[in-house]
């Protein structure tokens, strides 16, 4: 008899294992996080920090996002689609990938898509959005493109003072953006605040006509260069040290829902553009949330360029039960309590019990979970059961 490491069977098991990342530990974070994530648990929302550590049930999404990954670190560029109902947890997952990209050194930008302030169907506010909302893994709390730019100026003044050339020409680059990095260059090496800060206006989508030719450009980023213009800037990322720019996409305003058939069309037209977008954006990953309305009006064959789409399904009580232990032991942290009878199967048969005939939704399940612990932590008195009988 072979061994059992020899079966095909387990080693396709074995790899698949050792080939996902290791997730946080609660034991490994502070009380002021513990306190961030409950309260992030509390209200329903996906946390900004820590996603990671609740990310339960996304094993093989995690393992299809790093093979996409790999791809984009090598010039490649793709749109994935994460399709849920309201309340599956699409948010959290986004911030799940968010946490996992600056762990792989890609930059990343979380973008919320509602028809008023940010809407699908207009690129120039898609870019816009785009580049305000960069973070990189040092700088996640506040937007990083001037951090990023100051780094990238400081490697280009070491470059000319070391090999006595021109400093890197960014011949990848298309002119107007090269134009606009050169006059932040030398906004920033001759101390002229008002030129670098005009040209990072540029940079951001947000300059005028005038504003562009003070800066002796002669354009500005409009809809149809935002494309273009955003893989000048993944080229300039990875300049700096990052291996791309991962777009998180998540939809408020589904598009059927948009108020005029032209935006829709235009909506439409720019989520084809962005899952076609490999030659314009080189080191680029879309990844955009959504729910089944989506498909419900989609364009007949447009569906044809929407070939990566993952269904957020409802997670099993198994997974439900390990998503509830990380939540206890994170309260146990935040508030600095412990309940004997909380840990173990009372807690595994309590959710059963509790949860059996239930639908709800992971989102509504970590908001009742929340509220039982907050009853038993200021109530020691009371058991699993008297807390199960006051909140049905």
């Amino acid at each position: 008899m072979g061994r059992i490491g020899d079966d095909p069977r387990f080693k396709v098991v074995l790899e698949k294992a050792r080939s996902r990342p290791g997730l946080p530990s609660v034991s490994g974070i502070s009380k002021e996080m513990a306190l961030a994530l409950i309260e992030s648990c509390r209200q329903g929302t996906a946390p900004v920090r820590g996603a990671l550590l609740l990310a339960v049930g996304r094993a093989d999404l995690i393992d299809s996002i790093k093979r996409d990954l790999i791809n984009v670190a090598s010039r490649g560029s793709c749109l994935r689609v994460i399709n849920g109902v309201y309340g599956m947890g699409k948010t959290l997952t986004l911030r799940v990938l968010q946490e996992y990209a600056h762990r792989e050194e890609f930059a990343t930008s979380f973008l919320t898509l509602s028809s008023r302030e940010c809407a699908i169907d207009d690129l120039s506010s898609i870019y816009r959005h785009i580049v305000k909302g960069i973070r990189v893994s040092g700088c996640v709390d506040r937007p990083a493109l001037e951090r990023i730019l100051r780094v990238w100026a400081e490697k280009v003044k070491a470059d000319a003072s070391r090999q006595k050339v021109t400093p890197w020409a960014l011949t990848q680059l298309g002119e107007h953006f090269q134009g606009a990095l050169a006059q932040y260059y030398e906004g920033i090496r001759f101390a002229k605040p008002e030129k670098a800060d005009l040209a990072l206006r540029w940079l951001h989508g947000e300059a005028t006509i005038t504003d562009a030719k003070r800066l002796e450009i002669n354009s500005t980023i409009s809809s149809q260069n935002a494309l273009v213009m955003l893989g000048n800037l993944t080229r300039m990322l990875r300049f700096v040290g990052t291996k791309g720019l991962v777009i998180l996409l998540d939809e408020v305003d589904a598009i059927p829902f948009l108020p005029s058939a032209a935006r829709k069309d235009a909506a439409y037209t720019n989520l084809r553009s962005l899952a076609c977008a490999t030659s314009s954006t080189p080191y680029s990953y879309f990844v955009y949330s959504t729910t089944p309305a989506l498909f419900d009006g989609i364009p007949p064959k447009f569906d044809e360029a929407l070939h990566s789409i993952i269904d957020l399904k409802q997670l099993k009580m198994k997974e439900l039960t390990e998503l509830a232990q990380k939540i206890r032991d994170l309260h146990f942290r935040a508030y600095e309590w412990q309940r004997g009878d909380l840990r173990g199967s009372s807690l595994r048969q309590f959710i059963q019990g509790y949860l059996s005939n239930s639908t709800e939704n992971p989102r509504n399940f970590v908001r009742t979970l929340v509220a039982i612990l907050d009853t038993c932590e200021e109530n020691k008195e009371l058991t699993l059961d008297k807390v199960a009988r006051v909140l049905s």
